[in-house]
């Protein structure tokens, strides 16, 4: 149960940061301010509904696809503005 919380803490905080921060560093981080709210809620959901697994199975399955789907859209997208601002 404490690493469920300290995961849900890690979790929260990044997005928290990673949204407040996203004015300054551009919108990249709101794309992944939303992959660690997805991360929050998904653990959130794990340690609430104690009957299930949300780890393991179809739903490990699902989980480990739509974080495959957050991070790769986020690398297309930060490789797309490397690319127009020249660096």
């Amino acid at each position: 149960m404490a690493v469920n919380v300290l995961y849900l803490a890690v979790w929260a905080i990044l997005a928290a940061y990673c949204i407040y921060s996203a004015h300054k560093y551009g919108a990249i981080l709101y794309l992944l301010g939303g992959f660690f709210v997805f991360m929050f809620g998904w653990r959130l959901a794990d340690t609430i509904i104690t009957d299930v697994s949300l780890f393991s199975g179809t739903y490990g399955i699902i989980f480990r696809a739509v974080a495959a789907v957050f991070l790769v859209v986020v690398l297309v997208y930060y490789f797309l503005l490397k690319k127009n601002r020249g660096h």
